[in-house]
């Protein structure tokens, strides 16, 4: 009888376990493979919104296109100061008398030098605006990949959590038909049982997760958040360890963009330039003068004046001080910034690196493992229980587990690496994390 209860079992088993391998096959032990969708009592089945549209839904964000319309409503060429500095009337009459009356018409025109130095500084102010909206576009596109990689690294985990509760599930049941046999365990019994609340708690925290990832996603969405949207982030072709790699080696790659913060750390150092250079012309001229004489009997009625001012002390004003030490701080921070990128960069490159080299080694360990060796090998054995099944289906997803959490620590440190170099939101924008989209 007791080989006949095991037979029964070990069969059943047996297909329970090729029913839960066929299972697993939709769920991608390299990355973004878990088939779940987001439960239809909550979304519309009209509208599916795919990563590369998300991503470029960033051009609409508010701050970028705030900048953006300031950057074009700056038109240098009309912020000029006028040509005239002043038109001055006057009127004159040295003794009081009528034959003395004067009247003069001055024009003081514009030192031609600041006009030219205030064109220059306006042109680095929109460059400054163009700078910051690539920067905020940059940022805000490294915020959208983010959600994307939580989003499917949640709809995996939780994947993984409900197939735990399922194994669960079969433990109990066996257990309770067979308290008699010799694979009954007690403590096994109980421990499964105390499972069922662990399990459900994180099935829920990450049910609850989603919900939170959902809202922030919608919100993200603008004008276009209208009705309800399927996410099916977690399906189609995905970035392996070996694209990474490949893009990592790539000599070109690091060369193909001017960090944002050291051009805005320049472009700052030329503002404070430009302003030294206005303050330093920033003198009168002089003036032109038309004088007319109403009373004048024996000489011409209209005369002309002119004057030059000569700047002679100009050099040792307070204003000029301040600037050139504000020069000098600009100055240090744009050579921090530098060496901030350089230090980023370095630790992007070399952190994706050791993380390929620890997740290769995690996958020959897999495979010197061998688990379905293993399980063929449990079943050969005369003392064989139909528990050892579930315990080594239990191993398998322990396996999925550690696995995809080095593949999303690995996929976060790439896009990190990525936005470092500004390929993120490099024009046309495509999908990183889909291997054929480079």
């Amino acid at each position: 009888m007791k080989r006949i209860i095991l037979l029964i079992g070990t069969i059943l088993i047996v297909y329970i376990s090729s029913t839960l391998t066929h299972a697993s096959l939709l769920v991608s032990t390299s990355g973004f493979g878990t088939s779940i969708q987001k439960s239809t009592t909550y979304i519309s089945p009209l509208d599916t919104l795919d990563r590369l549209r998300f991503i470029r839904l960033s051009l609409e964000h508010q701050s970028i296109q705030s900048f953006r319309e300031q950057a074009t409503l700056l038109d240098p060429s009309k912020v000029q100061p006028a040509l005239l500095e002043e038109i001055e009337f006057r009127i004159s009459n040295d003794e009081f008398q009528p034959q003395d009356q004067r009247y003069d018409l001055r024009f003081r025109p514009t030192n031609p030098l600041i006009r030219k130095k205030t064109e220059k500084l306006y042109q680095n102010r929109k460059l400054q605006l163009q700078a910051d909206a690539s920067k905020a576009l940059e940022e805000e596109v490294l915020e959208r990949y983010e959600l994307i990689i939580n989003w499917v690294a949640t709809q995996q985990a939780l994947n993984l959590v409900e197939e735990r509760i399922s194994l669960n599930q079969q433990r109990i049941s066996w257990l309770k038909q067979y308290p008699g046999a010799d694979f009954f365990d007690a403590k096994n019994f109980t421990e499964a049982h105390a499972d069922v609340l662990k399990l459900w708690s994180d099935k829920t925290d990450l049910e609850l997760k989603i919900e939170d990832l959902y809202r922030t996603i919608r919100s993200k969405m603008g004008d276009d958040a209208i009705g309800e949207f399927i996410i099916p982030w977690e399906q189609g072709n995905n970035v392996h360890a070996q694209d990474i790699q490949a893009q990592i080696l790539n000599p070109a790659d690091e060369s193909l963009w001017q960090p944002l913060q050291v051009y805005l750390a320049q472009l700052a150092v030329q503002e404070i330039q430009i302003e030294q250079d206005i303050e330093r012309v920033n003198f009168d001229v002089g003036f032109i003068q038309t004088e007319y004489f109403p009373n004048r009997t024996n000489k011409s009625l209209v005369g002309i004046s002119a004057g030059i001012s000569l700047p002679l002390f100009q050099r040792d004003r307070a204003e000029l001080m301040d600037l050139s030490i504000e020069e000098k701080e600009r100055s240090l921070e744009l050579l921090d910034e530098q060496k901030q990128y350089t230090l980023e960069q370095y630790y992007w490159k070399s952190h994706v690196q050791l993380l390929l080299k620890k997740y290769t080694e995690l996958q020959h360990l897999y495979a010197q493992m061998n688990l379905q060796e293993m399980q063929q090998t449990l079943q050969t054995l005369d003392d064989y229980e139909p528990l050892k099944g579930l315990e080594w289906q239990e191993m398998q997803l322990d396996w999925k587990e550690i696995d995809q959490q080095w593949y999303i620590e690995l996929v976060k440190s790439y896009i990190g690496y990525l936005s470092s170099t500004g390929l993120l939101s490099k024009e046309p924008m495509i999908d990183w994390l889909d291997a054929e989209s480079y």
